[in-house]
């Protein structure tokens, strides 16, 4: 096998596998697929603009089509890009589709699946070969984390107390991952110098840096949104809204997925997203008042109500966790 077609099994691989871990992070709620195709499709075309803007701009701005290695990557054109893969997602956050760092996370992550899928393809038809197959995993784990950074940013800033914050957030995020992304081909570089671009354990090293990074990511909005939902959640239990059973179960996510709790999947589906919902607009109201207030407190009580009507299909006492022992 030449190394044309192990560069495009070995990224085939990195996406199909990416892939099924967003839609396996994502079962207890599934996004519409049109928005995801939409975001992928978004991601594959912010390449696409750099290059017929400069064609030294893309994919060879990361690895250098001769050798294979990593290349000086301007830090302008890494924060560039990151820029206009947050434009997609801040147009997504203004839908209800996008309701914090969790679902920014895996939008962002499809973006950035995108983002390496014409990558992949422009290196393909550049005749661009790497000198180990582990390079393409690793550009793709790379960017499908730092894009997925900028998505989970995205999703903190929208439920932020302060309307004022939420764009130095969003602007934060963007340059946490544009730099991560640079020290990480750095890295990447100045190993290949040392040890060369052929040394297998150090190769594999870089993968499981990069896909610690995106587990990183998910797990910080994973954090963050149980935070928000055990407070949240907990003082609707004390309002007599939602059954104590509710915050056992929606703040975490091993116990959201399973089926235990709720027997139907369409109403469980429901009560996930309507008790999120409501869990996050009452997080922003910290810090509205006003006209502003008074209107997302409307809300909130439209979704106590409904809330309060689903969980009343539960049949006896009401559902809860399975005990473990």
């Amino acid at each position: 096998m030449n190394l044309p077609d192990l560069l495009a099994l070995t990224l085939v691989a990195a996406l199909s596998g990416m892939a099924f871990l967003v839609f396996w992070l994502d079962r207890y709620r599934a996004e519409p697929l049109p928005r995801l195709a939409l975001m992928a499709l978004w991601g594959l075309l912010c390449p696409l603009l750099f290059r017929l803007a400069d064609p030294t701009l893309g994919f060879v701005a990361d690895f250098d089509p001769v050798l294979g290695t990593a290349a000086a990557l301007p830090a302008a054109a890494g924060l560039l890009e990151e820029v206009l893969l947050a434009a997609g997602l801040t147009v997504l956050a203004t839908s209800h589709y996008l309701d914090g760092p969790v679902d920014g996370a895996v939008y962002g992550t499809v973006a950035g699946l995108g983002f390496a899928c014409f990558q992949g393809l422009a290196a393909l038809h550049a005749g661009w070969a790497p000198q180990h197959a582990a390079v393409p995993a690793y550009a793709t784990l790379v960017r499908a984390g730092a894009t997925a950074a900028v998505g989970a940013g995205i999703g903190l800033a929208k439920l932020a107390a302060r309307p004022l914050v939420r764009v130095p957030c969003a602007l934060a995020a963007v340059l946490v991952a544009g730099v991560a992304r640079w020290v990480l081909y750095g890295a990447a570089g100045y190993g290949w110098g040392v040890w060369g671009a052929r040394n297998t354990p150090f190769n594999l090293g870089l993968v499981a840096v990069a896909a610690l990074f995106l587990a990183i990511v998910f797990e910080g909005a994973f954090a963050f949104e149980y935070r928000v939902l055990t407070r949240q959640l907990g003082e609707e239990v004390q309002l007599g809204v939602v059954p104590g059973w509710v915050v056992d179960v929606l703040p975490s996510y091993r116990r959201r997925i399973r089926s235990d709790w709720w027997t139907r999947r369409d109403e469980r589906r429901e009560i996930v997203r309507l008790l999120t919902a409501l869990a996050f607009r009452k997080h922003q109201l910290r810090g509205i008042s006003g006209v502003r207030a008074h209107l997302y407190g409307l809300e909130v009580g439209r979704l106590r109500q409904r809330a309060r009507t689903l969980l009343a299909l539960a049949p006896g006492t009401g559902p809860g966790p399975e005990t473990e022992g």
